[in-house]
């Protein structure tokens, strides 16, 4: 199993009479501002519909929505959380993402001709102690045939450079790219780091080196 760790919002369950209810609450009337006991799952499950629609929508908008549906206005940050869950509802939640690199790797080089790609993980320790079966996330490097193809036709010059991800994930995205003899930039490698240090350069152009830039 392949993991990363983060902080998750568990779910309450709610008490109507003599049993225990763990579905969204609904029996929600005027609420004036942020409430410490607004259930979180509640505000996930009512925006979801709209997350799926537009992943992209902004927090005050869903913060507007909140309050049209529920006359309920939570704080930002209540609204980015559910958000999140929303997030997690619709891709399952963030460490299941992790686990699924190695079957995206499967698929890519199985029906991508050419493809190439390289997984590297670590050992994972918890207070010291060896976790047997899990693995951390530590690079992906990843290029396709006509990548590789594009290079013989351009200039020797390849430029190198990375971009921050955004979200629960807080690593890097390396790329090459080279330069045709029209002026247009083609892509040639990418890489998922943990940050931009020695190794994780010399793991991008020790790949790009061997794959790409023979």
């Amino acid at each position: 199993m392949l993991i990363e760790n983060h902080g998750l919002v568990e779910e309450k369950d709610m008490v109507v009479g003599d049993k225990n209810y763990k579905g969204p609450h609904t029996c929600i009337g005027g609420v004036s501002q942020d409430h410490s006991k607004m259930d979180l799952s509640m505000l996930a499950s009512l925006i979801l519909p709209m997350v799926k629609e537009d992943p992209k929508t902004s927090v005050p908008v869903l913060i507007s929505y909140i309050r049209s549906q529920l006359r309920y206005t939570p704080s930002y940050r209540k609204a980015w959380i559910a958000k999140q869950k929303s997030l997690e509802k619709m891709h399952n939640e963030w460490d299941t993402s992790y686990n699924e690199v190695w079957q995206w790797c499967q698929v890519l080089e199985r029906y991508v001709l050419g493809c190439i790609t390289d997984l590297e993980t670590a050992l994972a320790y918890y207070n010291d102690q060896l976790l047997g079966g899990c693995q951390v996330f530590k690079h992906l490097f990843w290029t396709s045939k006509q990548c590789r193809d594009v290079f013989l036709y351009c200039k020797s010059l390849v430029q190198i450079d990375g971009t921050f991800m955004y979200g629960r994930y807080t690593h890097r995205l390396l790329l090459a790219v080279v330069e045709d003899g029209s002026g247009r930039i083609f892509p040639i490698e990418f890489a998922i780091t943990p940050g931009e240090s020695v190794d994780d350069w010399d793991f991008f152009l020790s790949r790009l080196r061997r794959h790409v830039c023979p």
